[in-house]
């Protein structure tokens, strides 16, 4: 709950040593694609041309008992079709792990993220070529955790603590009703069974609370309970899988709580050491944009990495997303897949060229749509 990833790159960068364990990792991604339905309109659909540039710095501290990291990154977008749809966001992260003892570890994270909805999604769901702009949130993520334990013990126990707050900042008019806080105190015990093999049991309780007082009727809690296991042998794979339970409630009678069967789960399998096959899966309770009471989300996902030498490389993925809103009488099925080749002249310069195509079926009239993206670009990083 408390990890901060500095930026992941394809590349192997360096970095700039700054000595005392202090490294600086600067980076910059150029991107240009044809997306042919940037609405995602079912039919009438309008076409574009995007430019997006991401500069981003990272900084590691490996200080001893204690490791520090930083990120930052904004995005910027240009739209050869209307300009309205441009934006600038802005992600920074920071994170800290402490060593207290043996037995004894801490972690700490911050996150903000300066985002957007674009046209067609999220709180703009119904909002394509209008003269309305895209809508502008700001989300704020502080976490602790704090572990007991170590990893040749029989037992770790891991306790954890969230505060995730997200505000839209214009089209007030539809937005009003959608920031909201939500705070998830949880705690995790894993029990080592073999030298490679753990059984874990997890549960938490999320509480959720809305700014404007027309969308109290969606406050209330999240309890989830779910038990599994992860094991790393190393050389053939590594994973997580938990199921479980979990209950919607809602603090005033206006909704029917919910109880439904819930997992999350990754596993990664290097059949060879130039090949990764990465399956994700999970089912969660995710606040809904404007539609229904909360959304009730599925989402399973397999990623191929290949490298075919030290300066060519493929990546594949093929994704089905499902989301039922409760209370909305509306259910959607996303199916996408992804297919790029990377091209590495030096360690520090990836060149790429890709193609995505989606595919959403709604029960909601207008709602389906198909979408293909044709994108080439670089990423440096130093």
């Amino acid at each position: 709950m408390a990890t901060v990833s500095t930026g992941a790159y394809a590349v192997e960068a360096d970095g700039i040593m700054l000595g005392s364990g202090v490294t600086v990792l600067p980076g910059v991604e150029l991107s240009i694609s044809d997306n042919n339905n940037i609405y995602l309109e079912d039919s009438n659909t309008n076409s574009s041309t995007i430019t997006r540039v991401r500069p981003n710095v990272g900084l590691n501290a490996d200080l001893g008992a204690a490791v520090v990291n930083a990120f930052y990154q904004f995005e910027s977008a240009t739209y050869s079709a209307d300009s309205d749809d441009n934006y600038l966001d802005h992600l920074l992260t920071l994170g800290a792990d402490y060593e207290a003892t043996s037995r004894v570890s801490v972690a700490g994270a911050f996150k903000f993220n300066k985002g957007h909805d674009d046209r067609g999604t999220g709180s703009l769901q119904t909002e394509t070529t209008n003269e309305r702009d895209p809508s502008e949130y700001s989300e704020l993520t502080l976490g602790a955790s704090a572990t007991y334990g170590a990893d040749s013990a029989f037992a770790n126990v891991t306790g954890y603590v969230e505060r995730y707050g997200k505000e839209y900042d214009n089209n007030e008019d539809i937005t009003d009703t959608l920031n909201y806080d939500k705070t998830t105190v949880g705690a995790e015990l894993a029990l080592k069974v073999s030298p490679d093999t753990k059984v874990l049991f997890d549960i938490s309780n999320a509480e959720i609370s809305y700014d404007d007082s027309a969308a109290s009727a969606k406050e209330g809690s999240l309890v989830k309970f779910l038990v599994g296991a992860s094991w790393n042998m190393t050389g053939k794979t590594t994973g997580e899988f938990k199921i479980g339970t979990a209950k919607r409630s809602f603090d005033e009678s206006t909704f029917d709580d919910n109880s439904s069967f819930s997992w999350e789960g990754n596993v990664s399998w290097s059949p060879k050491s130039y090949s990764t096959v990465t399956l994700m899966t999970s089912q969660s309770s995710n606040e809904s944009t404007g539609i229904g009471t909360y959304v009730d989300n599925s989402y399973t996902m397999v990623n191929w990495d290949h490298e075919f030498s030290t300066m060519w490389a493929m990546n594949v993925m093929a994704s089905l997303n499902g989301d039922d809103y409760v209370d909305g009488d509306r259910k959607d099925t996303t199916k996408a897949f992804t297919i790029a080749g990377i091209y590495s002249p030096m360690k520090m310069l990836d060149v790429k060229a890709g193609l995505d195509i989606a595919k959403r079926d709604s029960d909601a009239a207008g709602a389906d749509y198909s979408k293909r993206v044709i994108s080439v670009g670089a990423t440096l990083a130093f």
